[in-house]
């Protein structure tokens, strides 16, 4: 388990690399988002096809420069806008490459031009849809062909289901290609990630009853659901978008998720046997969720969509800490390590939720570190529960023997060695001697000590040693201490004293000093 946690850490390291040093541009063309222009507010009815006719009109209106440098960024206008820019090949060949539109919740969109001679072309005209086999939405492109030193205006008209927050850019034709190839091929590892984790997470649930196990294979499953909902087929494609809901699919898939979150949380609590804090708030929390939908419905709470992040990943962190904090009693570094891995989930998924809501321009890392990170995470939570498990004796899934037998039966022979027979004052007394008396194997009495007493061998045996110890204590006052331990089974002075003091609170002579003078006042 140290290995994966720091196959996490190497993870947050490469992705923080990626964020600061990987270059959009050597896949997805140069971004010419800093140069496109948006038509300001007029009244009126604007075109809603690309014409000759619709450019002159165009040309005599207002545009306001695009403020970002690494996308479009606007409101979304219910009947579309219109977006100009302009393109020129430097070169003194012909330029054939395609515009595009980085981003797939756009239901129409339709690009025509005029050079600067007036002429008039569409012959690129149109939203151009591969065969996808159903799988997957392409991005909106256009292919361009342009002559050597001829320049072009270019007039772009969107209908988008959300707010502009995408970059557009000029790529060549085997670049498109490879964005046609690379995100296919991504698709195909989620998916078999995913078939993975199905088979992975069902095998455990068998095998222990623990419906953790099914809890954050849902929770992965949704997560995948919402990511494919919003960068492979969004849901309007499919349903249409006569639904406020399907058209703005994130929300509601988000609030899904939210919820599955602290179903989670819950299993976690039951897995551990710890008792679930505050619970009516907890589930007053879990459909806090709900709160997104009101985004898409009234329109007027987009202002306030700060405030609904705020709530729902406040609470999702409070309640991520009370039902995980039993995880730093043991002072194990995995148990904190599993916090740590989904905080940091948590986290990433903030700040991909923060983007959705057009707080900041696009970046790649922000949208999809949380989603690359996840399948780590689910792998990681499959192995610390079975490893937590093992350690945890109130589990059953790794029990061989005890659940065959009697243990109370047993439990009642070693007692009767060790207060009976006091066994534990032969110098030869071990694990292996004891387990041959009773006869079990080695494995069969730590399993045996381990569920009835809920410590290990050497602990038990030192219990009934410094019991013996301090009975010879006050019964034979005229030995020294270091004679007590020897009778009592310690093999060094230093040993028994360590034990006693950890036992008692005192050292022997204390225990022997107000032993003795409790049997004064008794007196």
């Amino acid at each position: 388990m140290r290995i994966l946690f720091r196959v996490y850490f190497s993870l947050v390291i490469l992705l923080g690399m990626e964020g600061c040093l990987w270059k959009p541009e050597a896949f997805y063309g140069t971004n010419i988002s800093h140069a496109v222009e948006f038509l300001a507010p007029v009244k009126g009815e604007l075109p809603t096809l690309c014409t000759k006719n619709s450019i002159q009109t165009l040309k005599q209106m207002f545009w306001i420069q695009n403020e970002s440098m690494d996308s479009l960024r606007s409101k979304r206008a219910l009947n579309g806008q219109w977006l100009h820019f302009q393109l020129k090949n430097e070169m003194d060949m012909v330029s054939d490459f395609s515009i595009l539109i980085q981003w797939i919740n756009i239901p129409t969109a339709e690009i025509c031009s005029e050079n600067q001679k007036g002429e008039f072309s569409n012959t690129y005209n149109g939203y151009v849809w591969e065969n996808w086999h159903g799988l997957l939405s392409p991005f909106p492109h256009f292919n361009v062909s342009l002559n050597p030193g001829e320049t072009r205006d270019f007039y772009l008209f969107l209908v988008s289901n959300e707010n502009l927050n995408f970059p557009i850019r000029t790529i060549s034709n085997s670049s498109y290609r490879f964005i046609v190839l690379f995100r296919f091929l991504t698709f195909l590892f989620f998916l078999m990630v995913g078939i993975v984790s199905i088979g992975w997470a069902i095998s455990e649930f068998i095998k222990s009853k623990e419906k953790i196990y099914l809890l954050i294979l849902i929770h992965f499953l949704l997560f995948f659901f919402l990511v494919y909902s919003v960068h492979g087929k969004e849901l309007s494609s499919l349903l249409g978008n006569g639904n406020n809901l399907f058209t703005h699919s994130y929300y509601l898939l988000l609030s899904i998720n939210h919820f599955v979150f602290f179903l989670y949380l819950y299993s976690f609590v039951k897995f551990t046997n710890e008792s679930l804090r505050h619970p009516i708030f907890f589930w007053l929390f879990a459909i806090s969720g709900i709160l997104y939908l009101l985004v898409p419905i009234f329109p007027r709470m987009y202002d306030y969509r700060i405030f609904i992040l705020l709530t729902i990943f406040g609470s999702a962190a409070y309640f991520l800490r009370s039902t995980h904090m039993m995880l730093f009693t043991n002072q194990i570094d995995e148990e904190k390590s599993y916090f740590f891995g989904w905080a940091f989930f948590l986290f990433l998924l903030f700040l991909k939720t923060l983007f959705h809501f057009d707080f900041y321009p696009y970046q790649a890392f922000f949208i999809y570190a949380a989603v690359f990170y996840l399948p780590f995470l689910t792998a990681g939570s499959f192995l610390f529960l079975r490893n937590y498990e093992k350690r945890d004796k109130t589990k059953t899934r790794f029990r061989t023997f005890t659940n065959k037998i009697d243990t109370k039966e047993y439990k009642t022979k070693l007692e009767s060695l060790l207060e009976s027979d006091k066994i534990f004052l032969d110098v030869d007394c071990n694990e292996e001697m004891i387990a041959g008396r009773l006869g079990l194997t080695y494995h069969q009495l730590s399993e045996l000590i381990n569920i009835e007493y809920q410590f290990n061998f050497p602990t038990l045996l030192n219990l009934y040693k410094i019991k013996e110890a301090k009975r010879i204590l006050i019964e034979k006052p005229e030995l020294n201490v270091a004679t007590v331990g020897k009778l009592a089974g310690f093999g060094s002075r230093s040993a028994f004293y360590l034990e006693f003091k950890k036992q008692c609170g005192v050292n022997p002579n204390q225990f022997r000093k107000s032993s003795s003078h409790h049997k004064k006042d008794k007196t």
